[in-house]
């Protein structure tokens, strides 16, 4: 007993010892005095903005010296505007941050010459996930829900009306998805995501997709409309888990196996992930600028996991983004390496599809 409570403190002593220089770094940062701005790249009252308000009072409750910590909106080409600037100009002292966001890491993964910055060189703080699914009236495209090979081959046979805004906007999840399966929809582009969700409820579309909260609150008690797939959730260990707000439904993987027999894997199944990651897994992420040291990444690293564990904001972020888990600091920045980068054959393979399918050129 007693060489086992020796262990205990010998071990507990050198944790603390190696932990002491990054533990005093963080105690010698104080924000006290000083204000801290948080970025948002669109308008008030957006989902970016509410959910960034949440979190506002409490982050200045568990910063070092308890900053007074403001929004300021820069709303603009899809928050790439507001990025633009904070990639050039933000300074790396933890008094400035971002809310950033699906639609201006799209930009980036395509390669487009708008986006002047490089979220990669960005320090990843909390990345907040949001469920994604793909959904249809089941009786006009002939879906059962009970046996995916007999699903399968209703979507191939039927005549999907799907409304979107362009080939290069975030629906590019569900073209790529549909695509790998042999399942050719009949496209409306022109469309915002409010427009085509106004068609499907008329019934002008028969399939659309959306984020999980908004699916279950518009459709959730509706037996017409039915999820085909979800776009699951990766946990800490790397692994796709099914969405916990979607239990009972399979994600992509699961639904692509079951109906064709063997795993999804090249580089269409690599463009998928990709995609994955940028509108599920970074559907929102606190970011702070290039060059910011360690210690103050790890402070406000713990400062969100504070702020996400007070029972006020946990109360809250369901109504925001659902019940994904989040995920903070490496875990966020691998999703992060992932949903803004391509390797030349993923590019390749997306920039053909996008010319045959679309007559569109990647960017």
């Amino acid at each position: 007993m007693l060489d086992g409570l020796k262990k205990f403190v010998v071990g507990a002593a050198t944790a603390a010892a190696v932990a002491l220089p990054g533990m005093a770094q963080a105690e010698d940062f104080s924000l006290e005095g000083k204000t801290v701005t948080w970025i948002v790249g669109f308008r008030e009252g957006g989902g970016t903005d509410r959910l960034t308000r949440v979190l506002q009072t409490k982050l200045s409750e568990n910063l070092p010296g308890n900053p007074n910590v403001i929004v300021l909106n820069k709303p603009g080409g899809g928050s790439v505007t507001a990025s633009n600037d904070f990639h050039e100009n933000a300074p790396a002292d933890g008094t400035m941050l971002i809310m950033a966001s699906t639609s201006g890491l799209l930009p980036v993964l395509m390669g487009s010459d708008v986006a002047n910055y490089d979220p990669n060189e960005w320090v990843a703080v909390t990345g907040f996930s949001r469920g994604a699914s793909l959904y249809a009236i089941s009786d006009d495209i002939g879906l059962g829900g009970s046996d995916m090979k007999a699903d399968y081959e209703a979507l191939k046979n039927a005549n999907i009306r799907f409304g979107t805004e362009t080939p290069l906007s975030a629906e590019l999840l569900d073209f790529v998805s549909m695509e790998m399966l042999g399942i050719h929809p009949n496209y409306l582009f022109g469309l915002s995501s409010k427009d085509a969700e106004a068609a499907f409820q008329r019934g002008e579309m028969n399939m659309n997709t959306d984020n999980t909260r908004s699916y279950l609150k518009d459709y959730g008690e509706d037996p017409k409309v039915n999820p085909v797939w979800s776009y699951g959730v990766i946990d800490e260990n790397g692994d796709l888990q099914r969405d916990p707000d979607l239990p009972d439904v399979p994600t992509f993987p699961e639904f692509y196996e079951a109906v064709t027999g063997s795993a999804p894997e090249g580089p269409a199944y690599e463009m998928q992930k990709s995609l994955m990651n940028a509108k599920v897994m970074l559907s929102k992420a606190v970011m702070l600028p290039k060059g910011t040291p360690d210690n103050i990444r790890d402070v406000y690293i713990e400062a969100m996991k504070a702020v996400t564990s007070d029972p006020e904001v946990a109360a809250a972020l369901p109504r925001e983004i659902g019940s994904m888990p989040l995920n903070f600091g490496d875990e966020t920045q691998r999703a992060l390496a992932s949903g803004t980068a391509l390797d030349p054959e993923v590019r390749e393979w997306v920039a053909t599809f996008l010319e045959e399918r679309f007559d569109t050129k990647l960017n």
